[in-house]
């Protein structure tokens, strides 16, 4: 199975975004700029890469702060799109609110000792951690059949967010959704999964133990490239 050809998925956590102090963020806010942490993103880009991004602001503009440190030709995206599946929990009429009215809506609620929420919480008129969750795994199920059909094996560098980015683990891990928000995700940082395909039975083959997905790095600090 180590031979076999892999599928990358390089999934990037946002830069950190435009945010009023004792406010919930808005839903879609402006990123701000680290130009540190993005040269050394872009020096960490792979070549002939697809780059792929969530419909909101914050991801198109780092992916646009990345792409003004890249060393050569060859890391630009050999094609990209927008990807509105892998688009960040919405919170709500919770984005954007008064963080102390917030907590006072949260108090009543069972508790999570790592996140302001749990994944059962329902944001009004917004989307609970665990529905996420399975809208990931559907996406994740979809790029699955998807690479299989294509034989793709580029690499596809992800610009998220940071639930996107626990949902995916909690689906390639099988984490359950509360176990998955207790993992950090930092902004600019880089989570990333090897997809290996199934291989058809054989006699006395390898079965996928460990599954299909092996992760290869976790919330590595752009500090790392």
């Amino acid at each position: 199975m180590k031979n076999s050809p892999v599928t990358r998925f390089i999934w990037i956590r946002h830069a950190p975004v435009e945010k009023e102090t004792g406010y919930v963020p808005d839903h879609d806010p402006n990123a701000r700029y680290d130009a540190g942490a993005a040269e050394r993103l872009g020096r960490a880009m792979p070549e002939n890469a697809r780059w792929i991004m969530s419909p909101l602001k914050r991801t198109r503009q780092t992916a646009e702060q990345v792409r003004q440190h890249l060393n050569h030709q060859a890391q630009h995206p050999e094609d990209e799109h927008i990807e509105p599946d892998i688009i960040e929990q919405d919170l709500g009429r919770w984005a954007g609110a008064q963080l102390a009215d917030v907590w006072q809506e949260l108090a009543p609620l069972p508790k999570h000792n790592f996140s302001f929420q749990r994944a059962e919480t329902q944001p009004p008129d917004g989307e609970k951690f665990a529905d996420q969750c399975v809208r990931i795994a559907a996406y994740l199920n979809a790029q699955e059949v998807r690479i299989a059909a294509e034989k793709d094996t580029r690499t596809h560098v992800m610009f998220a967010h940071a639930h996107t980015i626990r949902a995916v683990i909690a689906h390639c891990f099988g984490l359950a959704p509360d176990t998955a928000l207790s993992i950090a995700v930092d902004n600019y940082s880089r989570t990333i999964f090897d997809y290996l395909p199934p291989e058809p039975p054989v006699t006395g083959s390898l079965t996928p133990a460990g599954g299909n997905w092996q992760l290869m790095g976790l919330n590595l600090p752009a500090t790392e490239a």
